[in-house]
């Protein structure tokens, strides 16, 4: 009884009755980025399924995903990136919001930091629903390239040029999500 009594008068020195806002709301969005990425992730695997079932025909030459280097691989694991990116997102912020709430944290919050962290995640899924315009654009670059046959090394660049949109599109969401990360853990 003796050390319950004790824990108890700890507990009431160390309460003071303050409820640190920005910490509580940092868990609020934690909670948030989990719905939205829940929300926005069949959004992703439909335009990821799309962009994996495209096909044009360009003149008279049909073009699928196939034809372009590398491609099919880096569609094919977006999702696990777009899913691994929510989730760690969402437990970050939140575990930022439980550090704030112990007061390890500062109390200010960086609206800045905390839509970065946001448009990170929708940008990858933005970039998958218009990536076909890419796919059709370079298709029909690819087939005139094929069509005059003068321009040295051309095709080659061309099959790989939407593997790098893709990619750049990635590493761009990715760079914006953990520069809002490090915005918040600056704090």
């Amino acid at each position: 009884m003796n050390k319950l009594a004790k824990m108890v008068r700890h507990l009431a020195v160390k309460e003071n009755g303050e409820i640190n806002l920005p910490g509580l709301m940092l868990m609020g969005i934690a909670m948030i980025f989990l719905a939205v990425g829940f929300i926005m992730y069949p959004i992703v695997l439909e335009a990821t399924d799309e962009v994996l079932a495209w096909t044009i025909t360009v003149g008279v030459n049909p073009y699928d995903i196939d034809d372009f280097t590398g491609l099919e691989a880096v569609v094919g694991i977006t999702p696990l990136i777009v899913l691994v990116g929510f989730v760690v997102a969402g437990a970050v912020t939140g575990f930022m919001g439980i550090k704030m709430m112990k007061g390890a944290g500062a109390s200010t919050l960086n609206p800045g930091s905390i839509m970065m962290l946001g448009i990170g995640l929708i940008f990858i899924a933005i970039a998958l629903i218009i990536f076909p315009v890419v796919l059709d654009g370079v298709a029909t670059a690819l087939d005139a390239a094929i069509a005059a046959a003068v321009y040295t090394g051309l095709e080659a660049i061309l099959a790989v040029t939407p593997l790098i949109v893709l990619v750049a599109f990635l590493a761009g969401g990715v760079v914006t999500g953990f520069f809002g990360i490090r915005g918040m853990s600056a704090m």
